[in-house]
């Protein structure tokens, strides 16, 4: 192999390496009645791994809010979520899809579920809110709260 092209193959695997180890891993488990998570706080870049233990799927959302987890926003079952700014809102996370509904991923009873999310530019008020939003699942407790290192 070129003398020159070793060298490159090991930076490029320390960057990656860097990249990739910069995220908190963090397991949790989604069941019927609620959402756990291993912590409930990590930093502003997270690996979620959630296992859908239960027997409903979940669409997941990953949103931010200054409300206490359990008076969010809700009509017709579901929690509210709007992409502008303001108290007493429940906002996407600017890392995936940018239109309604703003599900991060539909994980179905038995599966696991992965992706990272990094949050740069957060506001100091908001925290990160987990919950199924498919109808009446925030109302049987399909959520949970992961405040931000600061």
């Amino acid at each position: 192999m070129n003398a020159r092209i070793v060298p490159l193959i090991i930076a490029i695997a320390l960057v990656t390496a860097g990249c990739i180890g910069g995220a908190t891993s963090l397991k949790g488990e989604i069941r019927d009645d609620g959402i756990t998570l291993a912590a409930d706080h990590a930093g502003s870049n997270v690996r979620f791994e959630l296992r859908n233990t239960g027997t409903k799927s979940c669409d997941l959302v990953v949103a931010l809010s200054s409300l206490p987890v359990d008076a969010l926003p809700v009509v017709d079952k579901q929690v509210v979520i709007t992409n502008s700014d303001g108290p007493g809102i429940v906002r996407p996370i600017g890392t995936y899809v940018e239109t309604p509904p703003w599900v991060l991923g539909h994980i179905e009873p038995g599966s696991t579920f992965s992706y990272e999310v990094a949050l740069d530019s957060t506001p100091k008020s908001d925290e990160r809110v987990l919950f199924c939003n498919a109808l009446g699942d925030y109302q049987n407790g399909r959520y949970a709260l992961l405040r931000f290192d600061r």
